[in-house]
């Protein structure tokens, strides 16, 4: 019994001496992983030293510069630079950059080595995407009806104000199709140039009928049903006769083209 006692006493020693051997083997080696990553990680040549932007026309390409050099501030784990060039966060770069207002299509790339270079474009506004015609808080709107950022209180005509009944504007979404952008806006250059009716207003009801609201406060009313040239053809062929030439400019309470060539007008 004594003799098993000692065999398995110098056993479970042998036991506990390997295993500290290969935990203070894998303790060194860690040690000289992390001292390796550590090191090699911060060469200088293999750091981002030098960020260049492209694109857009008013936005300062000094803030974008900002916010990307901030999101290469730090490290990963309290090990790795965030400004090392293989692990660089290019996602994060982009999220940070695309939180400015009405930036588009962001891309990034690393090139020489040790420059990050950022190209983006600008949204463009169009029109205005209001509550209602009161309404001082817009959206402003690119030419495929998607709203990228708030507009400043505007005065006078420089946009056309877009609404949509019942309809709240929100920022980052689609408030009108591209098509439907495009066709309103025709509508309004055909009333401005030919007929001297400047549109303000554009209202959108329950899909079917647009609201043209020109600057002497007459109302337009359209349907989608129809091509708006023909609606403008039916327009012309009225404010062109005598008898009505007197509302080129607007004042009349509504005229409605909704239905071909039966036309419904209200001068009071």
């Amino acid at each position: 019994m004594q003799k098993r006692a000692i065999k398995k006493t110098k056993k479970e020693r042998s036991m506990w001496q390997t295993q500290l051997i290969v935990g203070v083997s894998l303790v060194v080696l860690i040690g000289i992983l992390v001292t390796t990553v550590w090191h090699v990680t911060r060469i200088q040549s293999a750091q981002i030293t030098k960020i260049e932007v492209h694109g857009g026309f008013t936005i300062p390409h000094s803030k974008i510069k900002e916010l990307a050099t901030q999101t290469l501030q730090g490290t990963y784990f309290k090990l790795i630079p965030r400004s090392f060039r293989l692990l660089y966060p290019k996602r994060d770069i982009i999220n940070s950059v695309e939180s400015l207002p009405r930036l588009k299509n962001i891309e990034i790339d690393v090139v020489d080595t040790q420059t990050l270079v950022i190209f983006f474009e600008e949204y463009t506004p169009e029109a205005l995407w209001c509550m209602d015609y009161e309404s001082k808080s817009c959206l402003f709107l690119d030419s495929t009806g998607y709203s990228f950022a708030e507009a400043p209180a505007l005065n006078g005509g420089a946009f056309i104000r877009y609404v949509d009944s019942g309809i709240v504007p929100e920022i980052k979404k689609s408030g009108f199709s591209r098509e439907f952008i495009k066709e309103t806006q025709l509508f309004s250059e055909l009333l401005a140039e030919e007929l001297d009716l400047y549109v303000i207003y554009i209202e959108r009801v329950e899909n079917l009928d647009i609201l043209y609201t020109v600057s002497g406060g007459g109302i337009l009313k359209v349907s989608q049903s129809m091509a708006s040239a023909d609606s403008f053809e039916n327009l012309r062929s009225i404010l062109g006769s005598e008898d009505f030439i007197h509302l080129q400019n607007g004042a009349f309470q509504y005229i409605d083209l909704r239905f071909g060539d039966k036309i419904f007008l209200n001068e009071e």
